[in-house]
């Protein structure tokens, strides 16, 4: 009888060591996790994050992990809930193309808080427990990113759940009979609306809070505690057939395990966008840069062509009623990239969504789902064509298919450190203990406790 995609994956989990792990997996992982830590440390300094801090903490006198960029501790579910949450609260996140998931704001505050409550984790083995959890959440995800959202449902929310449950298994050192258990404990927290995306601070929450289930199902399958054995293949409320019409590739999921990476696949964010503006941005600042005699009172018209699903997310003027809906609107990253060059941190304020200069450039911008592009092989589901008419009668045609930060047009190492000092430093604003993150992050297999790691995410060690 052939083997569940569950008891697969179950098996891999239990069965890897760091020594399997290639060098190149772990050098894109520790870029991948620093990434993440800066979008993270930045996170922890805005607004709504103090909120959601608030309120989960007022609910819990544990101290079981930290909270990054505080001298705070909370229990290990709040703990990963914050931190996970603080990871996505700017739009800065990473992005699995073909999974359309987050994967950091989805299981690093689990994977972080887990292992500190533990105490004797050591660098090499939180290095496994973070492949393990990248890998497994980006191979569910992997076959029907597209389905999931076209359903409604949060990639990141309705897949990390595993992700994040296959580390702490690893933490918890679970047999493959427990493992299986564990995961189909934690698949009952997949989940999450798509409709949180446009105007709500709840959109910042949804990603990180599945792995909730990660550390139930893994704790409750140590004591003997079942789950649902076949959670992804069963026919009748099975994970596939739930969100995607069972409609899923095993092979991409299950093929290849520890041989085939598909945690490689991972991209980061040089924008402060929802990712599937960033070829827009790069390819509106390479046309400002080579026709700088091109001034934004010339440009009559952008016409952007994307797919279906970024069309969905094109909100005009009339409804940027917060940072988060400027943030998935395709005219407004238009508008602020032509005016100001950029659509980073500085461009998502208050202030800027109130700017009439801003406001009446976003007329401008039609957004156009284009089925050429629909069509094209997930792997090139950001190509974007950028029609840009000029008062004069001149048109101009820009194709761009490979967002800033993609594996196939990556940021520099000097790029990663620009963007993790910018943003980490909101929280630190302390270049030595910028470069000591860095300098430890980037050695974690020689980290004899990953506690002390944690320690500098904090205030505690100010």
């Amino acid at each position: 009888m052939a083997k569940t995609i569950n008891e697969q994956l179950s098996e891999f989990i239990v069965g890897l060591r760091y020594e399997d792990i290639p060098k190149d997996v772990i050098a894109h992982l520790k870029d991948v996790m620093l990434d993440n830590f800066g979008c993270g440390l930045f996170g922890s300094t805005t607004p709504w994050m103090d909120i959601y801090r608030r309120v989960l903490m007022e609910r819990t006198d544990r101290k079981e992990a930290s909270i990054w960029g505080t001298d705070l501790k909370s229990s290990v579910i709040a703990a990963m809930m914050i931190n996970g949450s603080s990871i996505n609260s700017f739009e800065l996140d990473d992005t699995h193309t073909d999974g359309i998931i987050h994967v950091g704001t989805g299981v690093l505050g689990c994977v972080t808080s887990f292992a500190e409550m533990m105490e004797t984790v050591t660098g090499k083995e939180f290095l496994t427990a973070a492949a393990l959890a990248y890998e497994i959440s980006c191979r569910v995800a992997a076959p029907v990113g597209m389905e999931i959202a076209h359903k409604g449902f949060n990639n990141t929310a309705s897949t990390c759940c595993f992700g994040s449950t296959a580390a702490v298994s690893k933490f918890l050192n679970l047999d493959v009979q427990q493992t299986k258990h564990a995961m189909g404990i934690a698949g009952n927290w997949a989940g999450g609306l798509q409709a949180v995306q446009f105007n709500s601070m709840a959109k910042r929450i949804v990603p990180s809070r599945s792995s909730e289930g990660a550390i139930l199902g893994g704790l409750l399958a140590k004591e003997g505690f079942t789950g649902i054995e076949d959670v992804f293949e069963n026919e009748f409320g099975g994970f596939y057939h739930c969100f995607s019409d069972h409609v899923y590739d095993k092979e991409r999921i299950c093929g290849d395990l520890g041989s085939r990476w598909e945690l490689l696949g991972i991209g980061l964010k040089y924008y402060s966008t929802c990712r599937s503006k960033h070829t827009t941005i790069g390819g509106l600042q390479k046309f400002m840069k080579e026709h700088p005699d091109v001034t934004p009172d010339d440009i009559e018209k952008i016409t952007v062509h994307t797919t279906s699903i970024t069309q969905k997310y094109a909100l005009q003027n009339q409804e940027i009623t917060s940072v988060t809906a400027a943030q998935l609107s395709h005219p407004y990253v238009c508008a602020v990239t032509i005016l100001e060059g950029n659509a980073f941190i500085e461009q998502f304020t208050e202030e800027k969504l109130r700017d009439p200069k801003i406001l009446d450039f976003m007329k401008k911008v039609e957004v156009v789902a284009d089925e050429e592009i629909e069509n094209l092989p997930r792997p090139l589901r950001y190509t974007v064509k950028i029609d840009i008419s000029i008062k004069d009668g001149r048109t101009f045609h820009i194709r761009e298919e490979y967002p800033k930060g993609h594996p196939k047009n990556p940021f520099t190492r000097e790029e990663l450190i620009w963007k993790f000092k910018q943003l980490a430093g909101r929280a630190f604003p302390d270049e030595k203990r910028l470069d000591e993150i860095i300098k430890t992050e980037q050695d974690l297999e020689n980290v004899e406790k990953i506690g002390d790691f944690i320690g500098l995410l904090t205030k505690q060690n100010g």
